[in-house]
């Protein structure tokens, strides 16, 4: 089973036991209104079924749950047709989101031929359009995706990163 290691984090697979502390980190609405297909409120059981039918990470497409060595699981970090994460919110603010999407990117590019990552995001999640402009990523676009937990269209900005950027960014990214 493919695990990707960072000096705080261990990157793997869901696990069924993973689903109370899954659900927990998306149930709250300050994390669930910028998951645009994630519902609210989130139960145990969407957890379970969502976690069950989870992927088998891949180089081309990845879900990881994101667990700190000494805190256990605290979000996931996913690059299925798009880069995506979530971080629970008593862990925000420390870096962990970068930490984790640079691992992931970093193994992207390097098992794969791919030539540019996509993501997306809610308009005003400062945040995640902060972080990926640290990782590199430009804007392309805007487009209007409907959110799931605030039940009408949002508009989103969609950027992309590309393995040139990548390889010229990368070191020293999340320090």
């Amino acid at each position: 089973m493919t695990e990707l290691l960072t000096d705080r984090l261990i990157l793997r697979a869901p696990r069924p036991e993973d689903a109370p502390c899954y659900a927990l980190g998306v149930s709250e609405f300050a994390v669930a209104r910028w998951l645009t297909p994630v519902p609210w409120p989130y139960t145990l059981t969407m957890a379970q079924d969502f976690l069950r039918t989870a992927p088998t990470p891949t180089p081309e497409k990845s879900f990881f749950i994101i667990e700190h060595k000494t805190k256990g699981l605290i979000g996931c970090v996913t690059l299925v047709d798009e880069l995506g994460f979530w971080i629970a919110r008593p862990h925000w603010h420390r870096g962990y989101g970068c930490e984790a999407a640079t691992a992931l990117i970093d193994w992207h590019f390097a098992e794969t031929k791919n030539e540019a990552i996509a993501s997306r995001a809610h308009r005003n999640n400062v945040a995640s359009l902060r972080l990926k402009t640290k990782l590199g990523f430009v804007v392309t676009g805007k487009e209007m995706r409907f959110s799931q937990a605030l039940q009408h269209n949002v508009e989103h900005v969609t950027t992309a990163l590309s393995r040139q950027t990548w390889a010229a960014k990368r070191i020293d990214l999340c320090a």
